[in-house]
């Protein structure tokens, strides 16, 4: 379970970051530029990305299970 934790964070953290990264590169620079300002910008991201996935999912999921039932899509009573 710990590396698919691991594994799920390094993934999401990285098409979150590439994403994100893309959306404002393509709004604040020249297309043709994309690559030079993209590729920084998602490796500057990545890490930090990754450490918040790590440490919010956890903290979501248990507080969603506060309100959630698991086997269940409703609200607890």
């Amino acid at each position: 379970k710990k590396i698919k934790s691991i594994a799920f964070a390094i993934l999401m953290s990285f098409i979150t970051s590439s994403i994100v990264s893309s959306i404002v590169v393509i709004n604040t620079q020249k297309l043709s530029d994309f690559y030079t300002f993209w590729f920084p910008s998602v490796f500057r991201a990545w890490p930090i990305v990754f450490f918040l996935i790590l440490i919010f999912v956890p903290l979501l999921n248990k507080l969603l299970d506060l309100f959630l039932d698991t086997n269940d899509t409703e609200i607890k009573k």
